[in-house]
């Protein structure tokens, strides 16, 4: 058990021993090293070198605000193959940093800061770093000097030098140009769902993309990249302004108008207290930025309450928004965490947020493409509500028309009727003839008698009422021998009352001037003949024609008008064994029936 422990110990000796021994050519990543505050940040390095070193650190390091400068003693001999190395800090914020190290017996002082261009960098990254040559198998004492207003937390790596630029082109910087992608998808994703919409919530999520996407590119140092790296105190009112859009989005998502009126109020205060630490933030980033950044765990703590609670008031899709939220805390929490020195510098700590961000945001436009979605949905239920009401009334209009109108043809039939019948009574009464009289009425009694019988009122039967008028006819002259044969057409009111009328008048024209003739055959046909529009009639008997009897009678007459009322109509009378009438129109606008 004894031995266990020993081994324990000296194990953890070799990780974090005071001497760093550089064996591999890569990297050295975990080694202790000696920490000074030096609080008035007037200390040179002939005073620091003077000063003993008493606290320790791990290379991982999280202090913390801190006032004036901090100073890091690190003893390294190098074991290695290699003599060019790089120390990085992994980090980009700190106005000083200086590093101090015998170079051929002389001291020599490398300089680095926020403020220095990209390209008057002797390490050209974003992370302040400086290149250094460890002679073989010689102790060296480093002294790194650091200063900055923000918290003090970094990672002190000493990185063999290729090694180090193979890390960096595969490394944190490839990432987060992958997050700034997505992030700028979401935010042309979310334009285009309001230019939609017009609905301001997502213009609210488009503001706090907007403001997101400019703290992200802050605090992960790639604004360095673009030699704006003077602004980043000023860039910091972003983180504020995104906090402002954030509330203002909540307050649409959640319905707090509707849900919780009093805390509508509040998250709108809350809104404009966020704007105007921004601008304050712009004029003096301390105390700010600090009061910021406690503030804004607590935020996101009251938004995931109040989305809770609009849950159980019925808001049912507020349950993602909680996830979202929760999700974001997390990530919130562990980084400012980490800043205050609670919780170790690491890659989750440092870097979890980009994660909780880039989930957040993505839940964040599920959320609204699903409201459009329902949004959409809701609007087509209303539509389709509206249309089906106004199709029930329209049935209803509908209705009360065809019962109008079929009372009208009842009406009309009933006046056609009593016609007849005193036709039929004057008949009787004078020995006059009018039976011809009382056919013509009745053709057109039948197309009345036909619609107020039938439930189209728009179209009628060729079939079944030029039927009724042979039957007709043949009640008239029982002697005479009528054919039918047709295609089955559906015509307008207007054109099966002309044909009707036509082939009555035909018929009645052809029986007399054949009085006589007790074995006159009148054969019918009806088809379409030449062209898929145009209709054909005939009228064919085996008696005498009538071509010069009374050319000018009322018969003739009565079928030439009514032809002029047929389309595209072209009639003619032939005599060949017997009389036949043909006549051609234009079906266009009526219907084949099958």
């Amino acid at each position: 058990m004894l031995r266990v422990l020993l081994f324990f110990f000296l194990l953890c000796y070799s990780l974090f021993a005071s001497n760093l021994h550089i064996k591999s050519e890569n990297t050295t990543n975990k080694f202790v090293m000696h920490y000074f505050n030096d609080d008035t940040s007037a200390l040179s390095i002939e005073d620091i070198v003077k000063q003993e070193f008493i606290q320790t650190s791990k290379n991982n390091f999280n202090f913390g605000y801190k006032k004036g400068s901090i100073w890091f003693k690190i003893i390294v001999e190098n074991r290695s193959d290699t003599e060019a190395f790089i120390l990085t800090l992994n980090e980009h914020f700190y106005e000083k940093a200086n590093l101090y190290y015998e170079n051929n017996e002389n001291t020599e002082k490398l300089s680095n800061s926020l403020f220095t261009p990209v390209s008057k960098r002797e390490v050209k990254s974003n992370k302040l770093a400086f290149e250094i040559k460890l002679p073989q198998n010689q102790p060296q004492t480093l002294y790194l000097e650091l200063k900055g207003k923000y918290a003090y937390f970094g990672k002190v790596e000493i990185l063999e030098k290729e090694y180090f630029y193979l890390k960096e082109s595969h490394g944190l910087n490839l990432a987060f140009m992958f997050a700034l992608g997505i992030i700028f998808m979401l935010i042309f994703f979310t334009f285009f769902l309001y230019s939609k919409t017009k609905e301001k919530i997502y213009l609210y999520y488009v503001g706090y993309s907007f403001f997101m996407l400019l703290y992200f590119i802050n605090i992960t140092g790639l604004l360095v990249y673009l030699n704006l790296q003077m602004y980043i105190y000023k860039f910091q009112l972003t983180a504020s302004f995104m906090m402002g859009f954030l509330v203002l989005f909540s307050k649409e998502y959640l319905q707090t108008k509707k849900y919780l009126p009093k805390v509508d109020t509040l998250l709108t205060l809350l809104t404009l207290l966020f704007f105007v630490i921004g601008v304050l933030i712009f004029y003096s980033y301390q105390p700010w930025n600090m009061i910021l950044n406690n503030g804004v765990g607590l935020v996101c703590i009251l938004l995931i309450i109040i989305s809770v609670v609009v849950y159980f008031k019925g808001h049912l899709q507020s349950k993602y928004y909680t996830l979202a939220m929760m999700l974001y805390l997390v990530s919130v929490v562990l980084f400012t965490f980490m800043i205050k020195g609670y919780f170790e510098y690491s890659l989750m700590t440092r870097y979890g947020f980009v994660i909780g961000i880039i989930i957040e945001m993505l839940l964040f436009s599920y959320l609204l493409a699903n409201r459009y979605h329902l949004s959409k949905q809701s609007v087509q239920n209303y539509l389709e509500a509206e249309v089906k009401q106004q199709t029930k009334e329209l049935n209803l209009l509908v209705e009360e028309r065809e019962l109008l109108l079929k009372e009208v043809f009842h009406r009309v039939k009933n006046n056609f009727h009593m016609l007849i019948a005193m036709l039929y009574l004057e008949k009787e009464k004078t020995q006059i003839d009018f039976i011809g009289l009382i056919n013509r009425v009745k053709s057109m009694s039948m197309i009345h008698e036909y619609l107020y019988s039938n439930k189209n009122l728009s179209y009628i039967d060729t079939d079944s009422y030029i039927e009724n008028l042979i039957q007709n006819l043949q009640n008239s002259y029982p002697k005479v021998n009528i054919t039918f044969e047709s295609q089955n057409f559906a015509l307008n009111f207007d054109h099966a009352l002309s044909l009707g009328i036509i082939i009555n008048e035909v018929l009645t024209n052809s029986i007399k001037h054949n009085p006589n003739n007790e074995n006159i055959i009148l054969h019918i046909q009806l088809y379409k003949k030449n062209s898929p529009h145009c209709l054909y009639l005939s009228l064919q008997d085996n008696g005498k024609e009538f071509k010069n009897q009374n050319s000018k009678g009322l018969g003739l007459k009565l079928i030439n008008q009514f032809c002029k009322k047929l389309p595209n109509c072209q009639s003619s009378f032939s005599y060949d064994n017997g009389v036949k009438f043909e006549l051609y129109f234009d079906i266009r606008g009526n219907l084949e029936k099958s």
